[in-house]
């Protein structure tokens, strides 16, 4: 299990993230990943970043003023994920869903927020 928890919108996801709000700021969805899962919020993107060499855990936010682009990547029937890709500046971003998260509605509500 990761950081925040698993499986998709799982109120245990809400409660973990609610301390790297700020006031005002409010979840809006969260979705599971193969190892963690990502909170969207009226404000920004949260994630954890894991680094499997080093054993590095970061909680990635990024304001969505700061996504130049995201990509989909929609898995085949032997594919164990979808991905999403978040492009910023600096560095590109690939998020590994579980199978069967909505992984289309954190696309069209990620587009959305960033347009």
């Amino acid at each position: 299990m990761g950081l925040f928890g698993g499986g998709d919108n799982d109120r245990g996801h809400m409660k973990q993230v609610a301390e790297f709000l700020f006031e005002g700021e409010e979840v809006l969805q969260t979705y599971g990943l193969l190892l963690d899962f990502v909170a969207l919020t009226n404000k920004r993107i949260l994630f954890v970043d894991k680094t499997a060499v080093s054993r590095r855990t970061a909680v990635i936010s990024i304001p969505y003023s700061k996504v130049e682009a995201i990509s989909i990547e929609k898995g085949k029937l032997w594919s164990l994920a979808n991905r999403v890709e978040i492009q910023t500046k600096g560095r590109t971003y690939e998020l590994e869903f579980l199978k069967g998260a909505d992984v289309m509605g954190f696309y069209r509500t990620l587009a959305r927020m960033i347009c």
